[in-house]
């Protein structure tokens, strides 16, 4: 039986460092009237700021603030993703002592992130996942003696939920 707790004493100190930075380092970024300045999911983080000089200061204090707790961040798993031409993808921004790169796509949580701003990258990704599971399956099961339903339950269970569960909804006009 797995531990209730277990999941609970890594959360509360990660949002409370998460509390600490945003407080601390004025991160966030603005989509309509609402305000975003972070994305966490147990030990992967993503902040979110509008100025590059904000979230360089905004790691910092979170490096800080971590040490507090006995954590440290790896600053080698560390990307920055930014739209900003001045600092292009491929090279380095200095954060307290260390080299951390900029990139202009990563993967976050299964899903591909790219700064055009759009899901094209990663429905192309899906779309090719897919086409690799279908090869497969037509190479070891669509050819064999499996019945129809039990063919078509697979489909439906490895492909068509994985391709369209995370299209893009349609924009308006």
């Amino acid at each position: 039986m797995r531990s209730v707790v277990a999941p609970n004493a890594f959360l509360v100190p990660m949002d409370w460092l998460l509390e600490r930075t945003v407080h601390r380092g004025m991160v966030g970024t603005s989509v309509g009237k609402a305000i975003f300045t972070d994305l966490d999911f147990a030990d992967d983080v993503a902040l979110l700021a509008e100025m590059l000089p904000v979230l360089v200061q905004a790691l910092e204090v979170m490096n800080e603030e971590a040490q507090t707790l006995g954590l440290t961040i790896n600053w080698a798993k560390t990307k920055i993703q930014t739209n900003d031409v001045i600092v292009p993808p491929g090279s380095t921004v200095q954060v307290g002592g260390s080299n951390v790169e900029v990139v202009d796509t990563f993967t976050y949580l299964g899903s591909q992130l790219h700064s055009s701003d759009g899901s094209e990258h990663e429905v192309n990704r899906r779309i090719s996942i897919s086409r690799n599971c279908m090869q497969m399956l037509d190479r070891h099961i669509w050819w064999s003696m499996i019945s129809l339903s039990t063919k078509l339950r697979l489909y439906n269970v490895y492909i068509a939920y994985f391709r369209y569960s995370y299209m893009e909804p349609r924009r308006g006009p």
